[in-house]
């Protein structure tokens, strides 16, 4: 039970934060946490020159219509890069989504100045990442995120978990490991934790960040029983599933 409690609690600090404006008690209540997310790979097929032209307006545009539209719908984007690129290409849209991010609409994820790869480089290099990225956040915004975004990673080494202490997070989620991983999904929420024995929360089962909400999931059957499976096996009766807002646009492939 001592075990049961420490992760409730890092469960509460982690998902009661800028992201969800009304905390719950996850000792008594059931929660399920909703992540809307655009994935852009500002590194790999969407160059730089498609990303500004075409991705970041897209991802500003749809997003602030999408507010305006639903009064509850929350947003997240990671990188800071990204948004060093659209203070300088689309700096109007920018001022507005400051006013969002204040607003708490608008969540500036990941910690990051990418989303990294964190296997070939070194751990200095994933700090950096997050020293960079967070001290952005924060000299633009005001705000810094908690936790490390990472949902098209291929793999994630034990260590991960330490620098990630170590940097002053708390959070990690990807859907990477329903790629056919060779060790499989340990688990949906849990406490993972670092061969120096510190640990961060993890999500390693969220869904497909290009997935979509198509009815009222109160009453979808397959979340509902993810929700008791896991409450039965930790005493926590909470879930996780990101789903995309972005457009499936991509540059036609080069010969």
């Amino acid at each position: 039970m001592k075990k049961y409690c420490l992760l409730i609690s890092l469960i509460c600090f982690f998902f009661t934060g800028n992201l969800f404006s009304q905390p719950v008690n996850l000792h008594t209540d059931t929660a399920f946490y909703l992540v809307g997310y655009a994935h852009l790979d500002s590194q790999w097929r969407w160059d730089y020159q498609y990303t500004v032209d075409s991705c970041l307006p897209k991802t500003l545009l749809d997003n602030f219509r999408l507010f305006e539209k639903y009064p509850h719908y929350v947003f997240n984007f990671s990188g800071a890069n990204r948004y060093k690129m659209m203070k300088e290409y689309y700096p109007a849209e920018y001022e507005k989504l400051k006013s969002y991010i204040a607003a708490g609409r608008w969540f500036p994820c990941g910690s990051s100045m990418e989303e990294n790869d964190v296997l070939s480089p070194s751990p200095e290099s994933t700090i950096r990442q997050v020293l960079y990225g967070n001290r952005y956040f924060r000299k633009e915004f005001g705000v810094t995120s908690q936790e490390y975004m990472l949902p098209d990673c291929f793999g994630f080494p034990a260590h991960l978990p330490t620098i990630l202490a170590h940097c002053g997070l708390k959070g990690f989620s990807t859907q990477k490991l329903s790629w056919g991983s060779a060790k499989g999904i340990p688990f949906n929420i849990g406490k993972w934790i670092g061969p120096d024995g510190n640990s961060i929360l993890a999500v390693f089962n969220p869904g497909d960040y290009g997935g979509s909400i198509t009815g009222d999931l109160n009453q979808d059957k397959t979340w509902k029983k993810r929700i008791i499976d896991q409450g039965n096996k930790t005493g926590i009766y909470a879930e996780y599933k990101y789903y995309g807002t972005g457009r499936k646009a991509l540059p036609a492939k080069k010969e």
